[in-house]
C-alpha cells in the first residue's frame, strides 16, 4: 500500500514539473509579443565526413511592431553549438543565429532540430541535415 501511494506522488511530482515547464518563462511573459521571418528555416549541409565541424547562420527578420528577445535555444543534439547576440533585434532589423555541427561519431542521415524561444507568437524551429560519412564506422543500411 505504501509503495502504490509512493508511486503516486512520485507521478503527480512529474506531472506537475512537466506542466510548469511548457509554460512561458517569466521573462518572456512581461515582453510585448512580435513575430519574425526567417530567411530559410532548413539547411543542407551535404555529404561531410564523420570528424568535420562546419558552420551555418540563420538570418532573420523582425516583422513586429516591438524588440524580438531570444531567451533560449535548445537542440535535439550536444553535436549542436549555438552563438547569437543577447540583445534586442529592433523592429524592422535583423538578427542572426550562427549554428555549429560538429560530426565526430555521428554516421548516415542526420537529422537536426533547433527550437528558438523568444517573444514571438509562435515557436520557432529551425533544421539542419547531413549524410556523414565515417570510414572508422562502416555500417550498410
Amino acid at each position: 500500500m505504501r509503495a502504490i501511494g509512493l508511486f503516486l506522488a512520485v507521478l503527480i511530482l512529474f506531472g506537475c514539473a512537466q506542466q510548469q515547464k511548457n509554460e512561458a518563462p517569466k521573462e518572456l511573459k512581461d515582453r510585448e509579443i512580435t513575430t519574425i521571418e526567417f530567411k530559410e528555416e532548413m539547411h543542407s549541409f551535404g555529404e561531410l565526413s564523420a570528424g568535420e565541424i562546419v558552420v551555418f547562420t540563420f538570418e532573420f527578420t523582425n516583422t513586429g511592431a516591438t524588440d524580438y528577445w531570444i531567451e533560449e535555444i535548445n537542440s535535439d543534439c550536444g553535436c549542436v553549438k549555438t552563438n547569437y547576440k543577447k540583445e534586442a533585434v529592433k523592429p524592422g532589423k535583423n538578427g542572426r543565429i550562427e549554428l555549429e555541427f560538429d560530426t565526430s561519431g555521428l554516421i548516415g542521415r542526420e537529422f537536426k532540430t533547433i527550437e528558438i524561444i523568444g517573444n514571438s507568437k509562435e515557436l520557432k524551429h529551425l533544421a539542419i541535415f547531413a549524410e556523414v560519412k565515417n570510414e572508422i564506422l562502416d555500417i550498410k543500411y
